[in-house]
């Protein structure tokens, strides 16, 4: 027995031998796994940072593309400050005064997006306009004046981001550029889209006709407005680089007239109509060509009324000699209720109002006190917009173009006219006078929306309207003038992308 308890107790004295050690390799192997999972953890962490640092530098670069594509827009505006309205260019990519530069640098750095050696060169161009692209050859012509916008000189080819504008720290674009769109805008890849579907009409001009673009072989005539491509490279300090581009062109009011004289009112009779006694004055609500614009539109009234119970007052006021010269949709004298045709933007004193302080923000004059006369109405290829607060008395000969707004009484005398649309609302009362011969061509609207303390009314209140000086004024509706008139400053987008470089 002895024995084998001896035997016994060797055995298990060399099993615990054989296990001696085993505790150092665990805590080593244990000591290996955690130091893996921290270094796999770490190296999580670090990839998670440079994703969530990319991401947030490429973010930045998008929305500085866009803060440049916004700004450029809106210095487009004749109003706008530092506008550069007068720079757009007037010629085709790659012609001279065929493309405006807005530079952007930060600090003492050289931005030349006209330059193959520079950081910044603008290989995108030739990618749109050329069918190659090398960086070590300038895609367009050499002559420097290709990239010099209308106004500026070989000293300055480009003009400089607005402070107006700009953000704290500024935002990393470096150059927006503005070209008339063509037909075909990206010669030379693999994606080539054309206005009109035809491939033969690529070096057309894109035209927008205040509904959609179409291919033009001329520029685009009146009142058809140009399409231009903003395009705008960002690069962030880091390398990010991100090109952004609209398509815009100048927007529209979108406004129409059911007759060619309109005396908008509500719930009330018209306080004063006078039609003039003279053999010449007539008012046609026919569609007739106009301020470079086809005669394509429907016929309307010639005087449109909003409530039944006027269209008596107003024939009443008319001599009884010259019905007949008032013609339109209907039968002479053509006075008719249009309540159902009158557009949301004219149907209340709010949405007049609302419409008159879009045009007042776009206007080329604006005038705070009682005017006898303009220094500038406007010509056929110069419309403006003319918002007058106070009552217009002119005299003379002048035929204006754009829009007219008078919120006081509009009193015209003699040879006066006006090409587009005339907006009498506010005190609602428009009194001619004299024996001009000057016609109305476009649209006329009179609306009553104040009280005599030029407070507003909480309805529109009664319109009047006395032209019993007569001569050869008449009123003729004009959709050409129409259109013409309602395009404002303001460019609209109508496509935006992001090109691949």
């Amino acid at each position: 027995m002895k024995k084998n308890r001896k035997v016994m107790e060797i055995s298990m004295l060399q099993h615990e031998r054989s296990e001696s050690g085993i505790a150092l390799l665990l805590a080593l192997f244990a000591l290996v796994v955690v130091t893996s999972i921290g270094l796999g953890m770490m190296f999580l962490t670090d990839t998670e940072t440079s994703i969530n640092s990319n991401f947030r530098d490429e973010q930045t670069a998008y929305y500085a593309s866009k803060a440049g594509l916004e700004e450029a827009r809106d210095r487009m505006r004749v109003a706008a400050t530092n506008s550069l309205s007068a720079n757009l260019p007037t010629a085709k990519p790659g012609a001279s005064n065929g493309v405006l530069y807005i530079i952007n640098p930060t600090g003492a750095e050289t931005v030349a997006p006209w330059t193959s050696t520079n950081a910044y060169f603008d290989d995108e161009f030739c990618k749109e306009y050329s069918s190659s692209c090398n960086s070590a050859t300038p895609p367009v012509p050499t002559a420097a004046s290709w990239y010099i916008g209308p106004g500026l000189s070989s000293g300055t080819p480009a003009l400089t981001a607005s402070t107006t504008y700009g953000a704290s720290p500024v935002l990393p674009y470096k150059w927006m550029r503005i070209t008339l769109k063509l037909d075909q805008s990206a010669s030379g890849t693999s994606n080539v889209m054309y206005v009109d579907g035809t491939s033969g009409n690529a070096a057309y001009y894109a035209c927008w006709n205040a509904k959609n673009e179409f291919a033009s072989s001329a520029t685009c005539a009146s009142p058809n407005k140009p399409v231009y491509l903003l395009t705008t490279l960002s690069v962030t300090p880091s390398g990010t680089r991100r090109i952004l581009q609209y398509e815009v062109t100048q927007d529209s009011l979108h406004i129409t007239f059911p007759a060619a004289l309109t005396l908008d009112g509500s719930n009330s009779s018209l306080s004063t109509v006078s039609g003039p006694n003279s053999n010449p004055f007539h008012m046609d609500g026919s569609d007739h060509a106009g301020c470079g614009g086809a005669a394509t539109a429907p016929a309307g009234a010639a005087i449109g009324v909003t409530n039944t119970p006027d269209i008596a007052t107003v024939v009443a006021g008319i001599p009884s000699n010259r019905l007949d010269h008032y013609t339109g949709s209907g039968a002479s004298p053509d006075v008719e209720n249009v309540s159902a045709n009158i557009p949301a933007t004219e149907n209340s004193v709010s949405s007049l109002n609302t419409l008159l302080a879009t045009i007042k923000s776009n206007a080329n004059q604006v005038y705070n006190s009682n005017q006898t006369s303009l220094a500038n109405v406007g010509t056929a290829g110069a419309p403006q917009i003319i918002y007058i607060n106070g009552d217009y008395s002119p005299s003379g000969n002048s035929t204006g173009y754009g829009i007219l707004v008078v919120t006081g009484t509009y009193s015209p005398g003699g040879n006066i006219g006006w090409n587009g649309i005339v907006l009498v609302v506010g005190k609602g009362s428009m009194v001619g006078n004299g024996g001009g011969n000057s016609s109305y061509a476009g649209a006329v609207i009179v609306a009553k929306t104040v009280d005599a303390s030029g407070n507003p009314l909480p309805s529109l209140g009664a319109a009047s309207f006395d032209f019993s000086g007569g001569g050869g004024n008449g009123i003729y509706y004009s959709s050409g003038c129409v259109n013409q008139a309602s395009y404002i400053s303001d460019f609209r987008i109508v496509a935006s992308r992001e090109l691949m470089y």
